[in-house]
């Protein structure tokens, strides 16, 4: 049934005492169509609608229902700080105040097989508790050190996938359907980099959104600055940063439900919990709910439905960020030890006998192709792979020398034979850009060297440099108007061994070229944002705007024509404040009786007369009856 007039009246009182920001709050937390709010008693209407209602009960954890079917019972305050928000009840002192639209809609649910007000106070399932032996007590701390152990292989794998495929969006941001998503392509693209399932992918994807390693942007997934930070740490360091986001994510009621039970060592029935906890949840927050109970047995924090060292350690605490930096620190004994040590093979694979360690692992990724991760990585150095290191400003020298500092096989003859030939050849051709006096003599921005005039003029004459606009200056350059950058990039998709102006290298194994990119992520990393308010919609902005607009009763004649036309629909008094024309005030308390032509009619309770006053005069109105 549609709320009555009175209770939009009172409602559109208390919305007037909310900020901007509390207002757009309101309208997406409810989930309410910003076209249709012209002002403040359309959103008071809006908020009364049962349906509307219906949509913010559905969200409620049971504490705040219960709260809400028996008013008059003590209530924790932090139980009803949710229903205050969503304005689904007000404070009066220590009485809770429930809207008769509210109540209407509580005492409908048996009708629908949701619980009434004496199911709702009923508690959460206590824990199965149990008297242990000496043999029991053995047999558990056995089960626990198995489901320990398993949960640390989780993780471990879990971290390696993540970074692997933060690696991958880095490099090519993966793109984004426009109902949300990543396309299918993309989803196959990060299993084969992950070595993960397919069907399990979406769901790495989620821990990395949730982590805020990864941003949305026009249409494409990429990594963050955030993201190459948590890649550059090791597997704790990475796992770290998801078990945080998970706890982040993680609704307050259900993260303290399950502290009280994780101790526990029998299986946590979460999906009977998360029934009993949101009785009345619709399809979209049950699959949110479903998808953290996948998440948490992804990060090794249950197994098997049972919670482990690292389950316990994140819930243990109301502190988050404490909670997961213990977790992180009870995780890293079970992890495997990293190594920083490899196996150089005459065949050019590269074999780390462990996890590597991410400094040796981010410089080995310049050097060689990855052919396969975890605890026992494997690399491939081919050519095109040590050119690339010399385009991220490798010598031959610094990568001999960085093999040698970390093979325990030393350095292969067919591998230095590779890494020097390369060199060489990748040396011939150089671009560089002109100094001002260069540019000024020639004509031009960018100059193309080399010392093989043969390659030089084959440069000059190939159809697939021609748009470059090259011309030859002497022997042995070339010289084009076109920047530096625009040049070297023609010229390797060219298939010429072009680099850039040399750069000198750290040469110490692990550390990474002076000036080549950080050990984490690549250039393609988004900057990082701070954290702000989740942005408004344009049209959210837009109903906020007129509603605060309709909120100035002085010289706005709708706003005061619209509240007494509901008060007259529902009957009840209203308190006017009356601007006289000697500008003094008066107030009068008037049953209202009619309205037209910008006057308002009404019965003067006192003096027992109707009195006709003009709608701008009016400076306020305030319900009576409500």
């Amino acid at each position: 049934m549609p709320a009555s007039s009175a209770a939009s009246l009172a409602l559109a009182a208390r919305l007037r005492t909310l900020d901007d920001a509390d207002l757009a709050r309101l309208i997406r937390d409810r989930a309410l169509p910003p076209a249709g709010l012209r002002d403040v008693f359309d959103l008071a209407e809006a908020l009364l609608d049962p349906a509307s209602i219906d949509r913010a009960l559905s969200a409620l954890p049971r504490p705040t229902l219960a709260a809400l079917a028996a008013p008059a019972a003590p209530h924790d305050d932090d139980a009803l700080q949710p229903a205050l928000d969503a304005l689904l009840a007000d404070r009066a002192g220590p009485e809770l105040l429930v809207p008769s639209a509210v109540a209407a809609v509580l005492a409908d649910w048996p009708a629908r097989g949701l619980p009434d007000a004496a199911a709702l106070a009923q508690g959460a399932p206590a824990p199965a508790l149990a008297v242990m032996d000496a043999a029991a007590l053995a047999a558990l701390a056995a089960e626990r050190q198995a489901i320990d152990r398993a949960a640390a292989e989780r993780a471990f794998g879990v971290a390696t996938a993540a970074a692997e495929a933060l690696r991958a969006l880095a490099a090519e941001p993966g793109r984004l359907l426009s109902r949300g998503g990543l396309a299918l392509p993309e989803l196959k693209r990060l299993a084969v980099v992950t070595g993960s399932p397919l069907d399990e992918v979406p769901a790495l994807v989620a821990l990395l959104e949730q982590a805020a390693l990864v941003t949305a942007r026009d249409g494409a997934l990429r990594a963050s600055a955030r993201g190459s930070a948590v890649v550059a740490q090791g597997p704790a360091g990475r796992w770290q940063a998801l078990a945080l986001g998970w706890r982040q994510a993680l609704p307050a009621p259900l993260a303290a439900l399950l502290s009280t039970r994780v101790p526990g060592s029998a299986a946590l029935g979460l999906p009977a919990l998360l029934d009993w906890l949101y009785p009345a949840a619709d399809a979209a927050l049950r699959e949110r709910l479903r998808l953290l109970g996948t998440l948490a047995e992804r990060l090794g924090l249950l197994v098997d439905d049972r919670a482990s060292i690292l389950g316990r350690t994140l819930l243990g605490t109301t502190e988050p960020e404490a909670g997961a930096t213990a977790a992180a620190a009870a995780l890293a004994p079970l992890l495997p030890p990293e190594v920083e040590r490899v196996y150089v093979q005459h065949d050019l694979t590269v074999v780390s006998p462990g996890p590597l360690a991410a400094a040796v692992d981010a410089r080995m990724r310049q050097l060689a192709d990855v052919e396969s991760t975890g605890l026992a990585g494997r690399y491939r150095i081919t050519a095109d792979s040590v050119a690339r290191a010399i385009a991220a400003g490798e010598s031959a020298e610094s990568l001999l020398a960085f093999i040698d500092g970390c093979s325990l096989t030393g350095v292969p003859q067919p591998l230095a034979y590779l890494i020097e030939q390369t060199a060489k050849r990748y040396g011939a051709v150089r671009v560089d850009a002109l100094d001002a006096a260069g540019q000024t003599a020639l004509g031009a921005r960018t100059a193309v060297r080399s010392a093989d005039p043969v390659l030089l003029e084959s440069i000059a004459v190939d159809r697939a440099t021609a748009p470059l606009g090259l011309r030859r200056v002497d022997e042995s350059t070339l010289v084009s108007r076109l920047a530096p950058e625009v040049v070297l990039a023609n010229l390797i998709e060219a298939r010429y061994p072009a680099a850039g102006a040399r750069r000198e290298p750290s040469a110490e194994p692990g550390a990474e070229p002076a000036a080549g990119p950080a050990v984490g992520l690549a250039a393609g990393a988004d900057p990082e944002t701070p954290p702000g308010p989740e942005p408004d919609s344009e049209a959210v902005r837009a109903a906020v705007a007129r509603i605060r607009h309709s909120m100035t009763v002085d010289g706005d004649d709708a706003g005061v024509t619209r509240q007494w036309q509901l008060a007259l629909r529902a009957k009840i008094g209203l308190r006017a404040t009356v601007r006289l024309p000697d500008g003094s005030e008066r107030v009068f308390d008037l049953e209202p009786t009619g309205v037209g032509a910008g006057r308002v009619r009404g019965r003067d309770r006192e003096a027992d007369v109707e009195r006709t006053l003009p709608v701008a005069s009016i400076t306020a109105l305030e319900p009576l009856d409500a």
